[in-house]
């Protein structure tokens, strides 16, 4: 009989080993996926503060200009000399001045708290997909006044100097056009006298793309109309989610009910305990611990070569940083838990265990 207590123990601390560093991952994800104004200011800090989105732009705009000669919809720059190829000649830096000029961090951070609210909102709702909308009003008003204006001048000058040939072309073009004909200027940056001129045309090209944006931008529409049928739907997202919600804290019971039956089995005394108790929960405390100092590289080199492999390199970085960001949140806490699970419980138990079984002895 009392072998298989042991035995019984034994078993229940091989299982308080392994559910201990796994309960505190499950518990910490859920704390940090649960948390709106958490994930709020997160992905607030990261949106305004990060590369992310003028590096992503850029690579936006370079794939939108070779997608539409691929696809045969470009003109040449002296028929088509409008935004979707000026957007061609424009880096990360081009980017980066245009987003501080019309995205300020109090748009953004309106964009976050309305998508971050729209998402837990559909998580407690029937809803089949989040509802979210966004309010373009912000940011058509300072599209259209100074900061568009200086969005402008950083887009126009991105473009390259004209050579001879293409001043040339345009001399030729103007001078065979019937009086009154609009004849558009090459897609370069013309000297003097032209300058202003043309400058003033990517002006009225700013007033067509502001008018076109819409007064609110209906998210929910535009990602019903892209969705992949093949993919995961939005439901069993949800469902995920809530089963999440509804058992990231009774992960905390797991390890405890095991200490428990372990107390019941075969460590009702302080010098047991040290055996029973201290060592799982030291060799538990010791794989959290672990996780939580080497989560960096492994989370990065499970995003490099799995969600973001085809990703270009530059977007890859930063949405790597991003999740990172967000990953300590759930990593930091484990890492401080751990070093008091080992540190403080485990190894004390052990080391007070021991010292009462030397006195015995």
């Amino acid at each position: 009989m009392r072998g298989c207590t042991r035995f019984i123990t034994f078993i229940l601390a091989i299982l308080l080993i392994v559910t201990l560093p796994l309960s505190l991952l499950v518990f910490n994800v859920g704390r940090v996926v649960f948390d709106r104004d958490l994930v709020k200011g997160v992905v607030t800090e990261i949106v305004t503060q990060s590369d992310l989105i003028p590096v992503g732009l850029a690579w936006f705009s370079e794939s939108r200009a070779q997608a539409r000669v691929e696809a045969g919809l470009a003109q040449p720059g002296t028929l088509e000399p409008d935004v979707l190829q000026l957007m061609a000649f424009l880096d990360a830096d081009d980017w980066r001045a245009i987003k501080g000029e019309v995205l300020t961090d109090e748009i953004l951070a309106a964009w976050v708290a309305v998508a971050v609210d729209g998402v837990y909102d559909w998580i407690d709702s029937d809803e089949r997909v989040p509802q979210i909308a966004f309010d373009m009003q912000p940011f058509k008003a300072r599209v259209g006044d100074e900061p568009g204006l200086r969005s402008v001048e950083i887009v126009y000058e991105a473009l390259p100097a004209c050579s001879e040939a293409q001043i040339e072309d345009f001399k030729q073009r103007l001078s065979a056009a019937p009086p009154g004909t609009e004849v558009l200027y090459n897609l370069c940056r013309f000297p003097d006298p032209w300058r202003e001129d043309q400058f003033s045309d990517y002006l009225d090209s700013l007033d067509a793309v502001v008018n076109s944006v819409p007064a609110t931008f209906d998210l929910t529409g535009e990602v019903a109309q892209a969705e992949n049928p093949a993919g995961v739907g939005p439901e069993a997202i949800k469902a995920q989610l809530r089963l999440l919600k509804s058992v990231y804290w009774v992960a905390l019971f797991v390890p405890l009910g095991l200490l428990a039956l372990i107390w019941l089995f075969g460590a009702r005394s302080l010098d047991r305990l040290g055996r029973w108790w201290g060592t799982p929960l030291t060799l538990g405390g010791l794989i959290a611990l672990i996780i939580a100092l080497v989560y960096r590289p492994v989370v990065t080199g499970v995003l490099a070569a799995g969600p973001l492999s085809e990703v270009p390199q530059d977007i890859q970085q930063e949405a790597i940083q991003a999740v990172l960001r967000l990953a300590e949140e759930v990593f930091q806490p484990l890492l401080i838990q751990s070093l008091v699970i080992v540190v403080l419980i485990g190894l004390g138990l052990v080391l007070i265990g021991g010292a009462i079984g030397r006195r015995r002895g």
